[in-house]
């Protein structure tokens, strides 16, 4: 543990020795807390300054300095003490510790180790959730993240990363409604990625359980978030295997307006083409099909569909 050294030249001039008993005796029990101190004692130092601050405080006006040394010396020792425990990593103790030394620092007007103390907490519980995530705890680092914005509803990292955690631990509905929080605070882009994503997620694999209705809703949803080819693409096929054409044709045309080059646009584009030609638009079949002719796989298809339509 680190040492410090207080500047307490005013607890052994021989000035301070022509008092009461009373305080003669409170400065011998702060030069006693003063060794320990210097000594790594923090323990007894700290008993020891309380112990001097008791008997200095009742001694009225010729107490006030000593008064005031030995609540500088408890601060710092107990803002020292939360500290360790941080960089020990055991960060309960060290939040316990800090809201401690937090409270004393401002009984005694000291807005300095009150500010020290709040960050001691502040990082305590970032590394305490940060672990949690690692730990793939996610629940627990959703609790923490909470506990953050309890202190400070403004902590922009605090209200994305709960947004990242609900993501995580699969509860999309508490990821949305986090999202808004993260919204207010900056960081509406990003918490807005990881709720497209999430839902994108859910899009395909209700696609896959062939919940179709269940997988636009949730594809569109994406897209209100963060849009992507992807989700349209998703909404598409959901669309077409449900027989609800138009939307399959308008879903599978935003899928090729944002990823032309994809590796699937071909063949959405020829299904693109198809779609309209069951419909009787020649005109837009012909220009879908045209976007599939270089496709490696269905590209001499569509160019026998494009002599069909002459």
């Amino acid at each position: 543990m680190k040492k410090f050294v207080l500047m307490m030249t005013v607890l052994f001039g021989a000035t301070m020795l022509t008092g009461a008993q009373s305080l003669k005796e409170a400065t011998e029990k702060a030069q006693e807390a003063n060794a320990a101190l210097m000594a790594g004692n923090h323990a007894d130092a700290l008993e020891g300054f309380k112990a001097a601050l008791k008997m200095a405080s009742a001694c009225g006006d010729e107490g006030a300095e000593l008064t005031l040394t030995c609540q500088t010396a408890i601060t710092q020792i107990m803002y020292s003490n939360a500290k360790q425990a941080f960089d020990d990593g055991d960060f309960d103790n060290a939040i316990a510790k800090a809201q401690e030394a937090k409270a004393v620092a401002a009984e005694y007007g000291n807005d300095e180790f009150v500010g020290r103390n709040e960050s001691v907490i502040t990082n305590a519980y970032t590394k305490k959730a940060s672990t949690l995530m690692n730990a793939k705890d996610f629940d627990g680092a959703a609790a923490v993240y909470k506990q953050l914005l309890e202190l400070n509803p403004d902590n922009g990292a605090a209200s994305l990363n709960l947004v990242r955690a609900f993501v995580a631990g699969g509860k999309v509905d508490d990821a949305k409604a986090a999202f808004e929080l993260a919204k207010a605070n900056g960081k509406e882009a990003e918490a807005a990625k990881l709720l497209g994503t999430a839902l994108l997620k859910q899009a395909a694999a209700k696609l896959q359980a062939k919940d179709y209705a269940g997988a636009v809703a949730a594809a569109n949803e994406s897209n209100g978030y963060n849009e992507n080819a992807k989700a349209y693409l998703i909404a598409g096929q959901a669309s077409q295997k449900s027989g609800k054409n138009d939307d399959a044709i308008e879903n599978f045309s935003k899928y090729l307006e944002l990823a032309p080059n994809d590796k699937n646009a071909g063949a959405i584009a020829f299904t693109v083409g198809a779609l309209y030609q069951q419909a009787g638009n020649k005109k837009a079949a012909a220009e879908y099909y045209q976007k599939a002719v270089d496709d490696p796989k269905l590209g001499a298809e569509a160019q026998k569909a494009l002599a069909a339509l002459k």
